[in-house]
């Protein structure tokens, strides 16, 4: 693969989850790989009131001590709590800070990183990427399609939708493309065949992940008289109400909640797990899934953005079986179905489907092919400014909503 000379990434200041981890994992792996890697991003003077308990990105790449150039500015309230005009404007100003002219900028999923763009893409090509099957992505792909010079869909769902929706969007722009992720070393488990061993790993949210759905599933696996035991990886607003509906069932011994872990500790707890069980009303293209069958995991999952992509893969009957969202006794059936595969075969199907689409090195080989096909232009630099009056109004805006929120 013929790397750019240099690449970047514009991302909002703090890791998120996916979508984040996915960033800085792709950017560190090309700095790896000898391209001149710009991370743009932002560095809170104070912990943001949405951002508290959460590591910075700026944290996150130093960690992995790589030669990434970090582009950035100190922020603070008026950036937090100020107008998406101003906001996008300070993302404009810190890349132009730093970053040589025609560099590609790979989007994060930041709405005022997608306005930033209107501005920044007379000076650089500029690829967005939709995340998730979610009406949020297709509206920035809708608004700021213009903006781009490529659009990348991590799902074939996704891809299809995002073109039924705009027609003006040109199929030739678009590609898909999963996220990719680090493959780790695979692990042989120490298999207990009289216990079967589950894994969840999420936001513990009915929305969207529909969390409600495990202990559903878990009661009736109980019921059934299957010996087996499920650790719950994450944090959120349902919990609390989770631990509670296994208390009251007399099924909280079969129930290990650890809240969020480690990178590390997740890829262990999945290498010692038999079944991911994913309840989700939607994704993208789950992170979960993909780091479960790296580790040899199977996956039991809804069928959703990109879980169905990969269902009728031939290694997918021995690790990955999909069920309609919401339907429990097609999501028993499929667990106990797959609980009977032999560990080994399942282990072997699992990080077969792994290594052949989700590795880091081939994800980013797809980018680059994407970077490589875009039509060449001229760039110069942008001369668009933002006015002292909106900056005041901002910071006008910016006070109002601080106090608001810090005195409620």
């Amino acid at each position: 693969m013929d790397y750019p000379k240099r690449i970047s990434f514009l991302c909002h200041p703090y890791h998120r989850g996916g979508v984040t981890r996915w960033m800085a994992d792709a950017a560190i792996f090309l700095s790896n790989k000898g391209v001149e890697v710009f991370f743009i991003t932002l560095e809170p003077k104070k912990d943001f009131f949405s951002g508290q308990g959460r590591e910075t990105l700026i944290q996150l790449i130093e960690k992995a001590g790589t030669s990434i150039k970090i582009i950035k500015t100190k922020v603070g309230r008026s950036f937090e709590f100020g107008t998406p005009y101003y906001c996008a404007f300070i993302y404009k100003k810190v890349t132009e800070s730093g970053l040589p002219l025609g560099t590609p900028i790979i989007l994060s999923d930041d709405l005022y990183v997608w306005m930033a763009a209107t501005y920044l893409h007379a000076s650089y090509p500029i690829i967005g990427v939709l995340h998730a099957d979610e009406e949020y992505y297709y509206k920035l792909a809708q608004n700021y399609y213009q903006s781009t010079d490529a659009l990348v869909c991590v799902s074939n769902r996704i891809l299809k939708k995002l073109l039924e929706k705009n027609n003006l969007i040109s199929a030739n722009k678009v590609k898909v493309i999963p996220c990719g992720i680090h493959l780790p070393e695979i692990i042989n488990k120490e298999n207990d065949h009289n216990t079967l061993q589950l894994i969840y790993v999420g936001r513990l949210t009915e929305y969207q992940k529909r969390v409600s759905d495990i202990f559903k599933i878990c009661e009736r696996l109980y019921a059934d008289n299957l010996q087996f035991k499920i650790t719950i990886i994450g944090e959120g607003e349902a919990k609390n109400k989770l631990i509670e509906q296994f208390r009251i069932a007399g099924m909280e011994r079969i129930a290990t909640f650890t809240g969020w872990l480690s990178q590390n500790e997740v890829n262990d707890n999945l290498a010692a797990s038999d079944i991911l069980i994913l309840t989700s009303d939607f994704e993208g293209m789950p992170v979960a899934m993909m780091e479960a069958l790296s580790a040899g995991c199977g996956v039991v999952g809804t069928r959703v953005s990109g879980m169905e992509d990969y269902e009728n893969v031939p290694e997918a009957e021995n690790c990955l079986l999909i069920y309609t969202v919401g339907n429990i006794n097609d999501a028993v059936h499929n667990i106990k179905k797959l609980a009977s595969v032999p560990y080994t075969i399942r282990k072997n199907a699992a990080r077969t489907i792994a290594e052949n689409d989700f590795s880091m090195e081939i994800c980013v080989n797809k980018y680059m092919e994407v970077c490589n096909s875009m039509p060449t232009r001229n760039f110069q630099k942008s001369d668009i400014a933002i006015s002292p009056k909106a900056v005041l109004l901002s910071k006008f805006r910016a006070a109002i909503r601080y106090l608001k929120v810090r005195f409620k």
